[in-house]
């Protein structure tokens, strides 16, 4: 929250002039252009203009670029009021709302005064709250500033905050915020697969940087320790079955990790998925797969979750940036000489109780790109969303079902922009398993 008050008086009482007085910032602007003897002037307070900026460098204040509408980069919202003969003592309060209707932020009491037996003609005050960089960025929609005058409500105005498309380039990777959770036992894995083989088989081109920033979020926002997570780039079939065991044994590299109802996991995938067209079933693509034969040289879908459900940890989160429809963000197809209207995925079934997984589109979508910022577009929301643009109802804590309704959002999130990006493409994330769990507290 930035708040900015300021007091000056500019007071003409017969031929004194008072000077500028500067107290604490923590004050509002109180500024009049004249006072003189009461009489009968009716005291009026005029409406609240809002504004993206303010001058108070001279007598006056002055309201820069007046509007009701502002975007997620913009500095500030600026609420301005005046009153007409404004007498004696006063205290007023700014109180504003956030989109869901619950109060984001109230100020203290301040004074107003004028000298005794005097009334200010013209007088002002004004309070902002920062959208760019502070909470408010996250939380587009429908806002309302209040103004209390003695503690009854006098003025009220409604404004927006917008996503600008500009605020989409977010640099998720730079100054992802510390928390104070802290999982010693916790274990990840997190694979990029950028690079493949085949000929056929074009990169993922933001595979390997979505790998590292996912790493970094775990170890500075999660609690997670640098040896627990294992990374990998550019994995071949038999790595994945070092991770993930075979078909019949469970038994790979991520259980040995695992201390039995202790550790919890996590796991990270950004690359290629692919789909047999004769069985409907869904595969991971290892950089070493033939895409004509994924069957056989592919990572099967169900033995991978299958496996993962007989470890024992004590919950299990799996966050895949992949399409599995064998499309590719480029409009290329996987599967050569089949038609993407004939593709069809069987997702695998489960209902563990404790696996959560959040996938970046349906199992007959193409999971795009977003090239400014660097990442796949569901990885970009996904990061996102964790930083804080999830936490809806500010409760400084996240759970699974939240960042799946942040990403989803079908006006915000991954769903839009694909849109917007990429001519149309429907892209829809889908949240499978239990939501409930707190994933990332601050």
């Amino acid at each position: 929250m930035n708040e900015n008050y300021f007091v000056r008086r500019k007071m003409p009482l017969g031929s004194v002039t008072f000077i500028f007085v500067l107290f604490f910032l923590l004050f509002p602007l109180f500024s009049c252009s004249s006072s003189t003897n009461l009489n009968d002037p009716k005291f009026k307070v005029l409406e609240i203009k809002l504004a993206k900026g303010i001058s108070n460098a001279g007598a006056k204040d002055i309201i820069l670029n007046p509007t009701d509408t502002f975007t997620s980069i913009d500095p500030a919202v600026i609420a301005h009021v005046s009153f007409a003969n404004l007498s004696g003592k006063h205290k007023v309060k700014w109180k504003w709302y956030s989109p869901d209707g619950k109060l984001y932020y109230a100020t203290k009491n301040f004074q107003l005064k004028t000298p005794k037996g005097k009334y200010a003609t013209d007088a002002s005050t004004w309070h902002k709250i920062s959208i760019s960089g502070d909470k408010a960025q996250y939380y587009p929609g429908k806002w309302k500033v209040d103004l209390y005058l003695d503690n009854s409500p006098i003025s009220s105005r409604q404004f927006e905050i917008k996503t600008d498309i500009s605020d989409i380039a977010f640099d998720v990777d730079l100054n992802i915020p510390e928390t104070l959770m802290d999982k010693p036992d916790a274990v990840a894995v997190v694979i990029g697969n950028r690079n493949y083989q085949h000929k056929d088989i074009p990169e993922v081109k933001y595979a390997k940087n979505d790998a590292d920033v996912v790493k970094k979020y775990l170890k500075t926002m999660l609690g997670y320790r640098d040896g627990n997570i294992i990374f990998e780039a550019d994995i071949t079939k038999t790595r994945f079955e070092i991770l993930f065991g075979i078909m019949g044994d469970h038994r790979g590299l991520l259980n040995d990790y695992i201390k039995a109802g202790v550790s919890e996991v996590f796991i990270y995938y950004s690359g290629h998925g692919a789909p047999d067209i004769n069985s409907n079933k869904g595969y991971f693509v290892p950089t070493d797969c033939d895409p004509s034969k994924v069957a056989i040289t592919g990572y099967p879908l169900d033995i991978f979750y299958e496996n993962i459900s007989k470890l024992k940890a004590k919950k299990i989160s799996i966050v895949l940036d992949a399409c599995f429809s064998g499309g590719t963000n480029s409009g290329e197809w996987l599967i050569g000489g089949a038609s993407p209207a004939l593709i069809r995925i069987d997702n695998p079934s489960f209902s563990y109780d404790n696996m959560s997984v959040l996938t970046s589109s349906n199992s007959d979508q193409v999971s795009s790109w977003y090239n400014d910022g660097e990442h796949g577009l569901f990885t970009y929301f996904f990061l996102k969303a964790i930083r804080g643009y999830a936490d809806q109802n500010k409760d400084n804590k996240m759970t699974i079902q939240e960042i799946f309704d942040c990403v989803s959002d079908q006006a915000e999130g991954v769903p839009y922009w694909a849109r917007r990006f990429h001519g149309g493409r429907i892209q829809t994330p889908m949240l499978y398993g239990s939501g409930a769990d707190v994933f990332v507290m601050y």
